[in-house]
């Protein structure tokens, strides 16, 4: 939940907006009440696409298809205008996270609640084919989970079961991982597909994991249509139970009234009656309750959310540290178009008998990032665009409970506030892209401008808020204060080119290797990179970092090459083609200083003018100075998760699909050992002095060489996140409270915690010999410096934009100066 901004809307129809509940690419969902008290999500589109009309027409079929669906198990909609000038859609509001959420921040459901939940998505699934509709995307972040019930939401791109589209025709929508086969082909789709996407979504809440899983949208697909769904970590019955869901062929699925049979014999309503929830869910339920029946206290109406930050809108939950004021607004005259029309059958704001009163939401301060929040406003891959294989896009918006806004949803983190009269950095001009001469160059992109936000006075409603959100919420009795110790430092250097990709910069002899699209390696001094050292063009847009091995910096080409170049001059010193039988899409890391790893596919040809693709992610030993790429017998099976292996010299380390850390010998590829973790094992490994460390619910410090236990930790509530390392120190973020640990390597013993901000626990920490820097929840945010020796929060460091799913990226040299990419901007800043 957020404040509103000063470009949205006091009003649509007769409803008075209270908060922003998310924002996505094609519209924002908000928070509001009725005249009559009723509070609500309302679902409106954004004015710059209303010239679109199309658009505007999916939009009045969504109206339709929502208002047709009724059911328990639905978030029923009580009111509409499309025809406004900015079109809305009321919902009823449902407290509950998703089932995204709740799974990122708690773990999986124990087998009880998942028969319930797959009980009532199946009677929510007979109401919408009674409807004559099939939802299409159905997906852990388009599932509710309300105190006497499951509620799917989202009908944003719905088809009607008679084949009439109600979006775009020729496009492939939809969350790649909770897909049916026939849709991922291309082929008819029935209500037989939702059966098959409840299974994934089955999947996921039993287990943290969906069924299929690829580093690539094709490999993905091909996952879905051809290879046997990875159930490790469902127990029984439910594996039986999604088998019958996840059967390849359309026509031998389970029917929705059989599988809800099956999970509740006795009917859902007998199963959820006296609580079907896990303890910690049920908890952030009432939280969220809690946080809104203190907006609904104003004393003359429902508080509305304000932001007094200028360059930055604080997130609504955190009164103390964000500076938010909250003031009720004045009355206005109705900003739509009048109320619903008739001719869609809704009753207007009026609350049936029985609801009256406001319906209850908060915030959940535990929830991890990647959740894949349902209020991000959109419903509609727009103009074109394909929805993305994950939910971190802002596609397939909902009518839940929830913050995120963008990329995964979720909710909002606070952010860290400068102490008095110091402000975090924030660039006065903006730097030109830089336009390099010659066949080298860097291909320009205008960034996103910084927006303000409408400044309120605080009004006697903030005491009476901020005291309720701060009573909502848990607090840490020794926790020290968030502010940081001071302003952040002024760059050395800027430097602005093309759109950055997503990998942290290398360092070789003082000069910083970036990556940008469309394929440039880019060469940034640390004393001064305004401008490129140089530019090679022509790379693979492979989201990995250059590797430095064989007396060059190395990078991917097109197919299978693989391009060497001086990391002086910029000047190319190889190209190796393996051929028409490899194809390499991911660079991993250097095995040694003539061999590099790579995922890729090796193609078994069948004639001469045919290639069949025979593996996918596939993982290759790169001999450079052989010129021979070798498989190492890595498995699908094995590589169920994004494979971001450690590679040092002897040993390739990971986390593999079946949740184990693995270790293999890079000479012949065999494993040398396996360690259990379980289903909350995170992707990100570290090694240092001989020790891997592995994180999800506990820290554990594991032998190289046998895999032996070292020593263990756990925090004290929720779980740990993501790592770095540097020197003797093994750092780890934590979610409960959010902040940053840091550990004796060798012993494990406790060297001190910082207690910060929400954080971006998707990114791993970066760790110096000064400092320790980790990213903010939202982008917008920034980073945070940590001091190494002390563990104190030094500065907050941003430059305002929000790049939705373009994180930053941060690389600390050893001469102590951070490298840190967002979006098109490189910036170099100064050790502390």
């Amino acid at each position: 939940m957020e404040p509103l901004g000063s470009d949205d809307p006091e009003e649509l129809g007769p409803y008075r907006l209270v908060a922003r509940l998310g924002a996505g690419g094609m519209g924002r969902v908000y928070l509001a009440r009725s005249p009559q008290g009723r509070t609500v999500a309302v679902k409106a589109i954004r004015p710059e696409l209303m010239g679109d009309k199309n658009f505007r027409i999916r939009f009045r079929r969504e109206v339709e298809a929502a208002g047709a669906v009724g059911g328990r198990y639905t978030a029923p909609v009580v009111d509409a205008d499309p025809e406004a000038p900015i079109p809305w859609l009321a919902t009823d509001y449902i407290a509950g996270p998703t089932l995204a959420e709740a799974v990122a921040a708690h773990g999986p459901l124990p087998v009880e609640s998942v028969l319930v939940l797959g009980a009532g998505i199946a009677e929510a699934l007979i109401s919408v084919q009674a409807a004559g509709l099939v939802h299409r995307d159905l997906k852990p972040s388009n599932v509710l989970l309300a105190a006497d019930g499951p509620r799917v939401i989202d009908f944003g791109i719905v088809r009607a079961s008679d084949g009439y589209d109600l979006t775009r025709s020729g496009a492939l929508f939809g969350s790649f991982e909770y897909m049916c086969p026939e849709q991922a082909t291309g082929e008819p789709l029935g209500p037989e597909g939702d059966v098959f996407s409840l299974g994934s979504v089955l999947t996921f809440a039993a287990s943290g994991h969906a069924p299929f899983s690829g580093s690539a949208a094709a490999t993905l697909l091909y996952q879905v249509v051809h290879s046997a769904p990875d159930l490790t970590g469902v127990p029984e019955p439910l594996d039986k139970i999604i088998s019958l869901c996840l059967t390849k062929d359309p026509r031998l699925r389970i029917t929705p009234d059989k599988l809800a049979a099956a999970c509740a014999p006795g009917g859902v309503e007998q199963l959820a009656a006296d609580g079907w929830l896990p303890p910690s869910v049920t908890s952030s339920i009432a939280l969220r309750a809690a946080a809104v029946q203190t907006l609904d206290s104003g004393p003359d109406g429902p508080v509305v959310l304000r932001s007094t930050e200028s360059d930055h809108e604080r997130d609504a939950y955190d009164f103390q540290q964000e500076r938010l004021t909250y003031t009720p607004r004045p009355d206005r005259a109705t900003y739509g178009a009048g109320r619903g029309r008739a001719a869609y059958g809704f009753e207007g704001a009026e609350a049936p008998p029985g609801t009256d009163g406001p319906s209850t939401l908060g915030t959940d301060a535990s929830s991890t990032r990647d959740s894949g929040g349902p209020y991000d406003g959109s419903g509609y891959p727009g103009r074109g665009a394909e929805v993305p294989p994950t939910d971190r896009g802002g596609m397939g918006g909902g009518y839940g409970v929830g913050d995120g806004a963008d990329r995964t949803g979720g909710e909002s983190p606070s952010a860290a506030v400068p102490p008095a009269g110091a402000e975090p950095y924030s660039a006065p001009e903006e730097p030109e892209p830089y336009r390099a001469s010659g066949h080298r160059r860097a291909v320009p992109r205008p960034g996103p401008s910084r927006r303000t936000v409408l400044t309120v006075s605080a009004g006697s409603a903030a005491a009476a808020v901020g005291a309720g959100l701060v009573l909502s919420r848990r607090k840490e009795p020794s926790v020290r204060s968030l502010e940081p110790a001071g302003p952040a430092p002024k760059p050395l250097w800027t430097y602005r080119g093309g759109p950055l990709l997503q990998a942290p910069a290398v360092f070789q002899d003082g000069a910083a290797l970036v990556k940008t699209r469309p394929g440039d390696l880019v060469c940034l001094d640390l004393k001064d990179g305004t401008r490129p050292k140089w530019v090679y063009e022509g790379i693979s847009q492979s989201p990995t970092p250059a590797v430095l091995a064989f007396d060059a910096a190395i990078a991917l080409g097109e197919g299978s090459t693989v391009i060497g170049v001086d990391p002086v001059d910029g000047t190319e010193r190889f190209t190796i083609d393996f051929g028409p039988d490899f194809r390499f899409t991911t660079l991993l890391g250097a095995v040694d200083d003539r061999a590099i790893s790579v995922i890729g596919v090796r193609l078994r040809r069948e004639s001469q003018e045919q290639g069949v693709a025979t593996s996918t992610d596939t993982v290759f030993g790169v001999d450079l100075a052989a010129r021979r790429a070798e498989v190492i017998p890595i498995s699908p099976e094995d590589v169920g998760i994004k494979l971001a292996p450690v590679i040092i010299p002897g040993y390739f380390v990971y986390a593999d699909g079946l949740r184990n850390v693995t270790v293999r010998d890079t000479e012949g590829s065999g494993v040398l050992w396996r360690h259990p973790v379980g289903y909350d094992l995170r992707p990100g490994l570290a090694v240092i002095n001989g020790t891997v460390f592995a994180i999800g619910r506990e820290l554990k410090a594991l032998d190289l060489g046998t895999g032996g236990l070292r020593w263990r930790v756990r925090p004290e509530r929720g779980m740990f996140a993501s790592l770095g390392g540097y020197g003797n120190t093994v750092y780890v973020t934590g979610t409960d409270p959010a902040g940053v640990y840091a550990f004796n390597a060798g012993t494990g013993a406790r060297r001190w915690f910082c207690p910060t901000p929400r954080l971006n626990i998707d990114q791993p920490v970066t760790a110096g010999p000064d400092a320790v820097y980790v990213p903010a929840y939202k982008n917008k945010n920034g980073i945070y410096a940590i001091g190494a020796a002390k563990g104190r929060l030094l500065w907050n460091f941003t430059d305002g934009l929000e790049t939705g799913v373009n994180d930053w990226q941060l690389a600390c040299d050893h001469s102590g100066v951070l490298v840190a990419q967002h979006y098109d901007r490189t910036y170099g800043l100064p050790a502390p």
